[in-house]
């Protein structure tokens, strides 16, 4: 139903010989509704941290997708198709997770988790991706348990040099978990404790990697800080200073909703967390995340 992972490692534009600060960005692109460009133009910049800007830049996409011949023309099992998510400017499918890595010249990491609707003439798939302007490495796909729609973690590591040449690695993991009401099953916060326990397990596992962590994306938890999921990977991942940034999504209506966070473990020299002022038309506000080494 969904096309293969998207992976390439290097990044086609000039790398800075050191790094000694690293901006992660974690947002919900609303599948073709963010201006991803003038997000990254304004973060490596340095628009949000007092005019300094960035050599390097890890971005951390929820809803991107992919439209083309990799995707399968037909689903198999259309009564579990979502449906599509489309915006005026994906129509022109500008905002293509591979269209956007080559134009700008980025790593990419791209798991599909679904199909983005059921069309056969322009077949789509959404999910997590990873772009950098450093090389990725150690690619993964954690598929989380299925509750209501299919969910895949991307994860990668990222490395460098200090300019006092220590070197460090930083592993990312992307995450967008489910909407279930699981009903049945313990209602929607049972359903979303047992995907972030199994990813929190996944990640920490006997084989975990050993340096310090990054965890973001969108965890879809109406309730913020009260819902269980995120006070496990609070436990799991403890590093992150607490969010106090406010509701991270807008509806209509009027409706907010904290539904993106930062955690990290591990041992990063510091790490300081912001919401950024504008949703870059999305209905999600990116989260900026500055990591010393």
């Amino acid at each position: 139903m969904v096309g293969p992972v998207v992976y390439e490692r290097e990044p086609s534009r000039p790398q800075a010989p050191a790094i000694d600060r690293l901006a992660v960005v974690s947002w919900n692109t609303h599948v073709g509704g963010g201006d991803l460009a003038a997000l990254a133009d304004a973060v490596q910049r340095g628009d949000f941290t007092h005019g300094e800007p960035f050599a390097a830049v890890v971005l951390l996409l929820q809803e991107m997708y992919r439209h083309g011949a990799d995707v399968p023309a037909r689903a198999t099992i259309l009564s579990a198709v979502p449906s599509r998510i489309i915006d005026v400017l994906h129509a022109q499918h500008t905002h293509d997770v591979r269209r956007v890595a080559s134009e700008r010249g980025l790593a990419v990491l791209y798991a599909p988790s679904m199909r983005n609707g059921a069309a056969v003439d322009d077949p789509e798939d959404r999910g997590n991706a990873i772009l950098s302007t450093l090389p990725l490495s150690d690619p993964t796909a954690i598929e989380l348990l299925l509750e209501r729609q299919r969910r895949v973690a991307a994860v990668a590591v990222v490395s460098g040099r200090t300019t006092a040449g220590v070197a460090w690695r930083l592993r990312l993991v992307n995450v967008h978990l489910d909407t279930a009401l699981a009903l049945l099953h313990g209602g929607p916060l049972t359903a979303r404790r047992r995907q972030a326990d199994a990813l929190a397990a996944a990640l920490t596992g006997s084989s975990a990697f050993d340096g310090p962590t990054i965890v973001a994306g969108d965890f879809n938890t109406w309730l913020g800080d009260r819902e269980p999921a995120i006070r496990a990977l609070r436990a799991a991942f403890p590093d992150a200073p607490a969010p106090r940034y406010g509701a991270t999504w807008r509806g209509p209506f009027g409706l907010r909703a904290t539904l993106d966070y930062v955690f990290a473990g591990g041992h990063a020299r510091s790490i300081a967390v912001q919401r950024l002022p504008s949703r870059f038309g999305s209905d999600h506000y990116p989260l900026l995340s500055v990591i010393t080494f």
